[in-house]
C-alpha cells in the first residue's frame, strides 16, 4: 500500500473535516472513501489486438477535415496567426 500527502486549502480541509464529522469517521477515511468511489479507476490494459483494432478505427479519421483556408497547414501563417492573437512574436524572448 502507498501513502499519499495532499496539501489543500483551509476551505477544503474544513469542508472534509465536516464531512468527516457528519459520516463519523475521520478525515483522512472520508478523503480516502471519496477517492475510491469518485477518483479515476484504473483501465484494463488491451491486448495486441485490442491496441491494433484502436489504432485502425482512429486512422480511419486521418485527414478527414477540411478547411476552407488553403494555407491552413502553413506554419509561417500559424505562427502569425498566434502573435496577433496573442499580441507579441515572442522573438527575443
Amino acid at each position: 500500500m502507498k501513502s499519499l500527502t495532499v496539501r489543500v486549502s483551509d476551505e477544503v480541509y474544513e469542508a472534509c473535516r465536516q464531512m468527516a464529522e457528519k459520516y463519523g469517521g475521520t478525515v483522512e477515511q472520508y478523503v480516502l472513501e471519496f477517492l475510491v468511489k469518485y477518483g479515476p479507476k484504473p483501465r484494463r490494459k488491451l491486448t495486441e489486438e485490442e491496441t491494433r483494432e484502436a489504432w485502425k478505427r482512429l486512422l480511419q479519421h486521418a485527414g478527414k477535415g477540411r478547411s476552407s483556408n488553403p494555407r491552413s497547414a502553413d506554419n509561417d501563417s500559424i505562427d502569425s496567426d498566434l502573435a496577433l492573437e496573442y499580441g507579441s512574436t515572442h522573438e527575443g524572448s
